[in-house]
């Protein structure tokens, strides 16, 4: 269901006039003037004003508050200064950890370079030129020539090799014989 109000408002909505007019004090959205009370802790150090002089008792009191909350106080900074000790040594040891990771990754990288300009150089020294030049120039070899090779029958030479054994197993037999012989006489 709606009201005539509500079609002249919507009406009208757009108008400065109507607007203005429409406007009241006691539906603003603003907070109100109310001032806050302070909550009150009991740690706090309470001052009293005005009330008259404390007694040995509340004196003591207050003093020993006053000194638990300040050994409270130390603990809590030494634990601080503690923490904060302890997270700039990490943060020393990990950069000291951190070069030497740095250093040992150059190292590997001046190895590895090394490796590769090694093999270089011994692929360019293996090469059958590069080892027909040391053969002449330094230790002073020559190449062989067509006269100089000469074709050799293994089974030939096995066979006269065997038959110079035999003979010599021959001859070796025939002494011992002769000694022995030599020895009986004696």
């Amino acid at each position: 269901m709606t009201n005539t109000n509500d079609f002249r408002r919507y009406s009208y909505q757009n108008d400065p006039a109507t607007l203005i007019s429409a406007f009241t004090y006691t539906r603003g959205s603003q907070a109100p003037k109310v001032r806050p009370q302070p909550e009150e802790r009991e740690n706090e150090i309470r001052v009293r004003e005005g009330k008259g002089i404390k007694s040995k008792t509340e004196l003591r009191a207050d003093q020993k508050k006053s000194f638990l909350m300040m050994l409270r106080i130390i603990a809590v900074a030494l634990l601080c200064f503690f923490m904060v000790g302890i997270v700039i040594n990490s943060f020393a040891l990990k950069n000291q950890l951190t070069r030497e990771i740095a250093s040992q990754e150059i190292a590997v990288a001046n190895a590895q370079s090394e490796y590769i300009s090694l093999q270089a150089e011994l692929n360019s020294l293996v090469s059958i030129s590069m080892i027909d030049k040391y053969a002449v120039e330094e230790l002073g070899m020559t190449k062989v020539k067509s006269n100089q090779i000469q074709y050799m029958d293994v089974e030939a030479f096995k066979a006269k090799r065997e038959q110079s054994l035999s003979k010599q197993r021959d001859v070796d037999g025939g002494l011992k014989n002769l000694k022995n012989k030599l020895k009986g006489h004696n």
